[in-house]
Order: C-alpha cells, then sequence, then structure tokens
C-alpha cells in the first residue's frame, strides 16, 4: 500500500479506509497547481492500466443540489490542461444519498462516502455499493438552512452585490430581521462560503453557495409556500400570460413568470400546460380579477398555478414592455422543486445560465 501522507489535507483523513478498500494500490498526493481546484489526485492501476482520478471533497453534499455541483465540476474538467484531459471525476462525501448517486452515476462522475457507498468504473475496476445510511450523529451548528437563511442568501444570489453592503440593506431586500442577516452570515462563513477580511466580505464559493441554497429552498422553503391553482378560460400560454399581466398590472401587482415557462423563455426546451407565476395570493381572492381573467378556484388540475413569492426579489422591476419573468436562479429551483423527468432536464438546461448569473 503507498498513499503519500505528507501532503495530504487533512479533511481527506477520514477516507482513507475506502480509498485502501477498493484502490489498495493507490497513491494520494495534493493537487498540485494547474490542478488546484480539485482537492487531490489519487494514482493506481487497475488490470495493468494506470488510472488517474481526481478528487473533490464536499463536505456539505447532503444539503445541497447535486446538479449544479456536476455542472461546476465539469467546467472544472473543461478548464484543465491537455495532460490531464482523460482524468476521472472522484466525489468524497459523508454521505451520497441515493437520488444524488444515480445524478452522479448518470454524468459519469464516481463517489465514495464515508457510511461505505461507492461507484467506481474505470478500465480494470468496478465497484457498486448503495443504501448504506451514515451513522446518527448529534445535530450540529451547520445543520440544514432555515427559512430567513434561505431568503437572505437568495437576495444574495439574485443581487451580488449585497454581500458588501450593509446587513439592513440586505435584510430589507430579503424581506428578514436583521438579526436573522447577522445570523446567516456567520453560517456562510463557518461554511467557508464567505469570507470576511478587514471590515470587507466577499463570497468565495458562489457556485457553492448556489448548489446549497437550491437544495435548501426545494426542501425547506418551497413545501411551505401558499399557493393557489386556477383554470382560465384560455386557448394558449400567450393569451394567459396576457390576461395576467393586464390584470394585475391594471392594479398595479408586480408578479412574475416562474417554473416551466419561465425557463422555456431561456432554453425553449420545456412546454408544460400549467403556467406558474409569482404573485400575491390574496389578490386571488378578489372576485372581479377573477371575473377579468375568466378563472374559477380548482383543488387539483388547472391552467394556472398562483405561488406567494418567497422574497420581495422574486418579483423583479420590468424592464420594459413585455412579460415578466423571475430570476433564473428561481426558475431554475422550481423547476427541481417540479422534480418531474422533463423538469429535470429543462433544469439541467438553465443551470449554466443560473450559475454564470452567479459567477458575476
Amino acid at each position: 500500500m503507498n498513499m503519500a501522507q505528507r501532503h495530504q489535507r487533512p479533511t481527506l483523513e477520514a477516507y482513507r479506509p475506502m480509498l485502501l478498500k477498493w484502490m489498495p494500490t493507490a497513491e494520494l498526493r495534493v493537487a498540485p497547481a494547474p490542478l488546484a481546484p480539485f482537492d487531490a489526485v489519487i494514482t493506481f492501476k487497475a488490470g495493468g492500466k494506470a488510472i488517474r482520478y481526481l478528487a473533490e471533497e464536499k463536505r456539505h453534499l447532503r444539503h445541497q443540489d447535486v446538479a449544479a455541483v456536476v455542472e461546476q465540476l465539469k467546467r472544472l474538467q473543461a478548464t484543465l490542461p491537455h495532460a490531464h484531459a482523460g482524468a476521472r471525476a472522484l466525489f468524497l462525501a459523508p454521505h451520497v444519498r441515493a437520488q444524488q448517486a444515480a445524478v452522479l452515476e448518470r454524468a459519469g462522475i464516481d463517489y465514495i462516502d464515508l457510511a461505505g457507498n461507492a461507484h467506481l468504473q474505470a478500465p480494470g475496476l468496478l465497484v457498486h455499493v448503495e443504501g448504506r445510511q451514515p451513522p446518527k450523529a448529534p445535530a450540529r451548528l451547520l445543520g440544514r438552512p432555515q427559512k430567513g437563511w434561505i431568503k437572505a442568501v437568495m437576495a444574495l444570489l439574485v443581487q451580488p452585490e449585497l454581500i458588501t453592503a450593509p446587513y439592513r440593506a440586505l435584510a430589507d431586500q430579503a424581506d428578514v430581521a436583521l438579526g436573522t442577516v447577522a445570523g446567516c452570515m456567520r453560517d456562510l462563513v463557518m461554511r467557508g462560503l464567505v469570507l470576511e477580511a478587514k471590515g470587507e466580505r466577499r463570497v468565495a464559493d458562489r457556485n457553492g453557495l448556489v448548489a446549497l441554497w437550491v437544495q435548501a429552498y426545494v426542501e425547506g422553503l418551497r413545501p411551505k409556500l401558499p399557493e393557489r391553482r386556477l383554470q382560465m378560460r384560455a386557448t394558449d400560454k400567450e393569451e394567459i400570460w396576457a390576461k395576467v399581466g393586464a390584470a394585475l398590472d391594471a392594479r398595479r401587482q408586480p408578479w412574475a413568470l416562474t417554473g416551466a415557462d419561465a425557463a422555456g423563455r431561456r432554453t425553449h426546451f420545456l412546454r408544460v400546460e400549467e403556467t406558474e407565476i409569482y404573485a400575491p395570493l390574496h389578490m386571488f381572492d378578489d372576485g372581479a380579477l377573477l371575473k377579468v381573467l375568466v378563472a374559477q378556484p380548482t383543488t387539483r388540475e388547472g391552467n394556472l398555478l398562483v405561488i406567494e413569492p418567497p422574497g420581495p426579489l422574486a418579483l423583479p422591476a420590468p424592464e420594459g414592455p413585455g412579460v415578466p419573468v423571475a430570476p433564473d436562479l428561481l426558475a431554475y429551483a422550481e423547476l427541481r422543486y417540479r422534480g418531474t423527468e422533463q423538469a429535470l432536464e429543462a433544469a439541467e438546461l438553465l443551470l449554466p445560465r443560473v450559475l454564470d448569473h452567479a459567477a458575476h
């Protein structure tokens, strides 16, 4: 067994038993400068062939949108020097959930976790272990983000300049208490996602922050947002948008397309029967508005789903005539929440725009 220790990063020590179990002749070393975005390089021989993995540890993968993490990794791989183009990617994480494992496997990315799950597929090597659960541990400070955190981070991602603004400005934009912002910032610093130095703040890993936020939104906030389904008398999407826009604009009420319709205007991939919008639900208690829309409430299927906005920035200021569209970040998150095969495919197409926006 030849596994280099002198330069090994402390965070990778916990993975040593699993790495040695499946790759007993492996050598692990810290990634050199050209591969600096990765945590380590693992080389070993299987079936007489040399195999190289570029390892990336994700300590908080359990609470991250793994599709965003995969997209980030693919971007890193695309920037590698030609000499390393054939290297495979390997995720190391405390626990990889079954749904996350399926996404990684479809993307051709191998993984090992501390619970004993693994998927390694390379020439001369095939390992697949699934279904193992991590041991129960006492609650930790860095657990699942809560509602106030989700709203504050959404504001940071939609308006990146807020990272340097006073806490009061961020609280106003996110519609949260000042103390919530302070707690959120402490959490982000502890996670290594925000750096503070000499009185200044900056986001250290926006793509990682997107991945964490989307999973938190889908699991923590979105299921709690009030919503209402309506059946409108309309023949196509454009008529629905026009009627809703005219009725709400006349009442000076901001609104925005989200979900599949918003994504469809960006990628032209997915069309679904139901139009999703963000708008205050109390507006649709008005019988006069329903009459203008020629709409009836329905408990099941309908062609209009009204969702209470998750924050003020879900309703962007109009940029001129036309249909208002929610930020790409929220449209992507709604597709992930919808969760159908088509919605997830559309989300993957939209994701590069989400990460590009986050990167700038």
